[in-house]
């Protein structure tokens, strides 16, 4: 398995060690990645590829069950799968690459919270009980 473009990357090289960047562009000899808006060229040796690991994985264990056992739960949450416009997502996953986005979950949460309050007010000119 090769690095592709759009693969999320760990760097080890300074100044950007530890930071997460995403593949923008894959040639023979080196990789374009992009961290916090720069782009840069880098090697394989450069950063751990999160992506790559993740299809190895699956690719390995395909039947293996995701997320959490039942019973280990520390919040009650369900699983939910959305169909978003991919320009609108696009936007999203780049400010998620640059760090602006730093937990998904917690960041959709925040927003449909803020919505669905701001609709229970102002939907009908009363919250509702």
């Amino acid at each position: 398995m090769q690095t592709q473009v759009g693969d999320k990357v760990r760097l080890k090289i300074p100044p950007h060690e530890n930071e997460r960047g995403v593949v923008v562009r894959v040639t023979k000899r080196t990789i374009l990645t992009e961290v916090a808006g720069n782009t840069f060229e880098t090697t394989p040796d450069d950063f751990t590829n999160l992506s790559l690991a993740a299809r190895k994985a699956w690719e390995s264990m395909p039947d293996r069950r995701v997320g959490r056992p039942k019973g280990s739960y520390h919040c009650d949450r369900v699983s939910v799968t959305l169909r978003i416009d991919r320009e609108l997502w696009d936007d999203f996953r780049r400010l998620e690459a640059v760090g602006v986005i730093q937990d998904r979950t917690a960041t959709i949460n925040a927003l449909i919270r803020e919505k669905t309050e701001e609709l229970k007010t102002n939907g009908n000119g009363e919250e509702d009980k």
